[in-house]
């Protein structure tokens, strides 16, 4: 099983040229060793944001090339084990998340990990459930900082690409070039403080090339659910893209003229907020498996 660390390569934007430092097969499994979103460099309390150099935040290892993948292919990723480190970290910023105009002053919070559940306070400790906040491929034509999520995947904040589910992605560029990143250990729906607990760590993942399914944007796949992933500048627009894709999947997997998948989908598939903290926003349309068994060509 090959093994890239970001000491092998490690990326802050998705390009259309981007270089790959190892080469993976379709069906292959292979692990990504991350950097948390900061690269290690908050460590105690006393480091927070707005030291940072934003330039070198968010980095995602690779990228890898999976060959034989073409421009109009799909991507599967799945996601076979997440181990994290032992501690990871909270911060919040004037001007930055949901209520960045509340925040006085930059602050951190380490959260310690007692075996799999977040030591958030004395009173507060809570499951902790690893995903992987940044994963995507090289997009189609122009370039995107890893700050950002879009049609190629970036930033997605997504707290359902974790273990035990798939991502899927359309290639842009021949080879794919997926790269991964920023793992939290535990992140709800909005990430609306701009972090979830941040933290190294380790994804083991099975890449497979699909050829057949056409998608124009990241598609998760849970043991009951398809969920369309759309972002854009503002949470209407990633809402709006979230549930035509989502419509436009229900209506070819399950069979349906559009307008009954769209009134389908009012009263059978939940429109969810995945973050509204980055650049750009994502939304999501979640679509129940028993309306939708498999992915459609």
């Amino acid at each position: 099983m090959k093994r890239i660390s970001f000491e092998d390569g490690l990326i802050y934007s998705f390009r259309p040229e981007l270089a790959s430092v190892a080469t993976v097969q379709s069906g292959e499994t292979m692990e990504f060793v991350c950097q948390d979103s900061c690269g290690g460099l908050i460590r105690s309390e006393k480091d927070t944001l707005d030291r940072l150099d934003f330039n070198r935040v968010n980095g995602a290892t690779g990228p890898v090339q999976v060959a034989d993948s073409r421009p109009g292919d799909v991507l599967r990723i799945r996601i076979k084990q997440i181990q994290v480190a032992r501690e990871g970290f909270l911060s919040i910023l004037p001007k930055a998340g949901v209520l960045g105009d509340d925040v006085p002053e930059p602050k951190t919070k380490m959260v310690p990990l007692d075996g799999d559940v977040a030591v958030f306070s004395k009173g507060v400790r809570l499951p902790i459930r690893p995903h992987v906040g940044t994963i995507g491929v090289a997009p189609r034509d122009k370039e995107w900082t890893t700050f950002y999520p879009g049609d190629h995947g970036g930033n997605l904040d997504t707290k359902e690409i974790s273990q035990g589910h798939a991502v899927y992605l359309p290639v842009f560029q021949p080879g794919a070039q997926l790269a991964m990143g920023d793992i939290h250990a535990l992140m709800a729906d909005g990430e609306v403080c701009v972090t979830g607990i941040e933290i190294a760590g380790r994804v083991r993942v099975q890449v497979d090339v699909l050829r057949g399914p056409s998608l124009h944007r990241p598609v998760v796949e849970t043991p009951k659910e398809w969920m369309a992933l759309a972002s854009a500048p503002t949470l209407d627009e990633a809402a709006r893209l979230a549930t035509r894709d989502g419509v436009d999947l229900l209506s070819r997997g399950a069979k349906l003229p559009w307008e009954d998948a769209y009134m389908l989908a009012s009263i059978a598939c939940d429109l969810r907020i995945s973050q509204a903290v980055d650049p750009w926003r994502t939304a999501k349309l979640v679509i129940p498996k028993t309306l939708m068994r498999h992915l459609p060509a």
